[in-house]
């Protein structure tokens, strides 16, 4: 992915591996992950919309 830092394009974090932005990014990460996590060990079977799945194998023939 390719990032605008003070006017010059980087091709990656690797050039600004600390800033604000990257910060943020990984702040909404784990909290999106901790919910997740939470969430599934109430009820296993919903998907990261919040609706409840179910995987189905048929192949409608029988």
């Amino acid at each position: 992915m390719v990032y605008v830092s003070n006017g010059q394009v980087l091709d990656g974090r690797s050039q600004a591996p600390w800033g604000l932005s990257y910060l943020v990014d990984l702040f909404w990460g784990a909290v999106e992950f901790i919910s997740l996590f939470f969430r599934t060990m109430i009820n296993p079977d919903m998907t990261k919309n919040g609706k409840s799945g179910s995987l189905s194998y048929s192949d409608g023939r029988g």
